[in-house]
């Protein structure tokens, strides 16, 4: 048999608009897809993406400690517009107008004190002087206008000699004031305050990730959208504060909405749309045990940072996944044939149990022109017309990918082997063992006129050619290929040149099986029926069913077995996301193939 040259399926470029013919039909399950994410994220570039340098510095510049992180942990202390998270918790307690989390809420101080405790200044709740009452309010009224309320709290409710006045419960000496106090030296703030533990958080130096667990993957499926991504991972982080090296844990949910998309060359993709972080239990080693305020303020600080380092981890892990997506439009080995590429359609359909991508294929002839199963189209090879491919059946709850073919790949298949003369052959003598000796003494055994025109015993060549296309037709659990060859039997007698003696027309029928191997479509073939026709004799005319046994054992010993070596290297199937059909189960229908994992 000739030496087979090759298949080239060319690379078609699509657009999501355009939808082209299609030759298989790939169904993904979440479980691939899932799969597919933590393998990209076992990788550890993937993860040492995030283990660097936590970003603690300003949002904003601001001398006096607003923009921090953490605010006017620092910068309020001794005055100044605290505006970060934690603004005034301490922000009036030297002055100043505390803007933060807790902007003034305890202490507003300064000139512009808005704090439920607050000074003098013109917004204190309970602090500073009344303004004056509007001329219409009633003196004996028992209703204060809400517009009325006076700046110090209810006039002097709260000020001096009252439940907050000096020398009081709650006054400065009391409670609230003094040394040992709740809100004094020693008391609450000297825990929040300047030295204290809200200090020791906003004091955080060179905090670093060092620590990332592979994420544990979940995700759902969103029609016609792309898939929503939960990743589920414990970060260990250690910094230097205050009082010394700090060791955090935390847990972290990552979610994110991915949507499939199409790029400008026919590639499918996913696209993060939105991502978001949410932190589970923080536990920190050196401070364990303190105030819970600590744990809120890390994971403020964290919720504020994570996001930045742990989501581009996605997209990473994305991009990864994305190129292995790519490879299914990626030329594939097909042994000393060439190669085979698929290409993706039409943008791939997401249900909620599957991904859907529909791929076509376009055969090129190593000697130039396409193979095309339209006829008429200047520059390409006919083959049979193309059949419009069927509909999946429903895929099983329990699989994991799901693959049809279609009967024009294989049409398409035999078309260039038969173009390229991979199926053409050439028997004599001694070149297969398990043939009787091809003589015109053998022939001439069933056809007495051999004898008459070569009485003495010369070799002869049977030269086996494929003139057309095989065609390919699959049905319900069976495969078979019509092919017609023609059979040009040479004697050569001693000395002499070769002269022609017949030529025979052999109509085969050949039942195909399909097995996969090594993620490759492996076909063989056996003999169903062959008839022979006589075309020409140098000999005269004579009964060709005479030849039936003979012409079986070069079909069986020769021509099958040469056709099968070259059809045994395989037709590689689809490449996307690392999946095996190696161990599908295998269905074969009308006009397609059906692998199931």
């Amino acid at each position: 048999m000739a030496p087979a040259l090759g298949i080239a399926l060319l690379y078609a470029l699509l657009t999501p608009a355009l939808s082209q013919p299609k030759d298989a039909i790939l169904r993904l399950s979440k479980r691939v897809l899932s799969d597919a994410l933590t393998g990209s994220l076992q990788q550890s570039n993937v993860l040492k993406a995030a283990i660097r340098e936590v970003p603690l510095g300003r949002r904003s510049s601001g001398t006096d400690g607003s923009g921090e992180l953490l605010g006017g942990l620092g910068g309020d202390l001794g005055g100044g517009a605290g505006g970060g998270l934690l603004g005034g918790v301490t922000g009036g307690l030297r002055g100043g107008s505390g803007r933060g989390l807790l902007g003034g809420l305890l202490f507003g101080g300064g000139d512009a004190g808005s704090g439920l405790l607050g000074g003098r200044g013109a917004g204190g709740t309970y602090g500073g002087e009344p303004r004056s009452p509007p001329r219409d309010w009633p003196a004996a009224s028992g209703d204060v206008p809400r517009d009325a309320i006076p700046v110090g709290g209810a006039g002097g409710a709260m000020g001096q000699g009252r439940v907050l006045g000096d020398g009081d419960v709650l006054s400065t000496a009391g409670i609230l004031g003094g040394p040992g106090g709740l809100l004094g030296s020693g008391g609450l703030l000297s825990i929040l305050g300047e030295g204290g533990l809200l200090s020791t958080v906003q004091g955080l130096t060179g905090l670093r990730i060092v620590e990332l667990t592979v994420p544990r993957v979940s995700l759902r499926l969103l029609p016609g959208i792309g898939v929503h991504l939960n990743l589920y991972t414990r970060v260990a982080l250690n910094g230097k504060c205050l009082l010394g090296l700090l060791d955090v844990v935390v847990e972290v949910n990552i979610t994110s909405r991915v949507r499939l998309t199409m790029d400008g060359t026919g590639y499918p993709r996913l696209v993060t749309e939105r991502c978001d972080t949410l932190l589970g239990g923080i536990k920190v080693r050196l401070l364990r045990g303190l105030l819970p305020i600590v744990d809120n303020l890390l994971a403020s600080l964290l919720n504020g940072v994570l996001p930045d380092l742990l989501c581009p981890v996605v997209d990473i892990a994305l991009g990864l996944v994305n190129d292995q997506l790519g490879l299914v439009n990626s030329l594939v080995p097909l042994g000393v044939l060439g190669s085979i590429q698929y290409t993706v359609s039409s943008l791939p359909l997401v249900t909620d149990q599957f991904l859907e991508v529909d791929l076509n294929t376009v055969v090129g002839l190593v000697a130039g022109g396409l193979v095309d199963h339209l006829l008429g189209k200047p520059g390409t090879v006919p083959t049979a017309p193309r059949v419009p491919m069927p509909p999946l059946p429903p895929m099983a709850a329990t699989g994991s990918s799901q693959l049809g073919i279609s009967v024009n790949l294989l049409s398409a298949v035999l078309c260039v082997l038969q173009k390229e003369g991979a199926l053409d052959l050439e028997v004599s003598t001694g070149k297969f063992p398990e043939l009787p000796p091809l003589t015109t003494w053998t022939l001439g055994a069933l056809v007495p006129a051999v004898f008459k025109a070569y009485p003495t015993s010369c070799q002869l060549l049977l030269k086996i050619t494929v003139p057309e296309a095989p065609v390919v037709a699959l049905k319900e659990n069976q495969g078979v290929i019509q092919l017609m060859a023609t059979a040009e039997v040479m004697a050569t007698p001693p000395g002499g040149v070769q002269e022609p003696l017949c030529l025979l027309n052999i109509d085969t029928s050949l039942l195909a099986r399909f097995s996969v191997k090594d993620n490759k479509l492996k076909i063989s073939v056996s003999l169903k029926k062959a008839d022979l026709s006589l075309v020409s004799s140098s000999i005269g005319g004579f009964d060709v069913s005479s030849l039936d046994t003979l012409t079986g054992q070069i079909l069986d010993g020769a021509f099958l077995p040469a056709m099968n070596k070259v059809l045994g290297v395989g037709v590689p199937l689809p490449r996307l996301l690392n999946i095996d059909f190696s161990k599908a189960d295998m269905d074969v229908i009308e006009d397609l193939i059906l692998l199931s994992v």
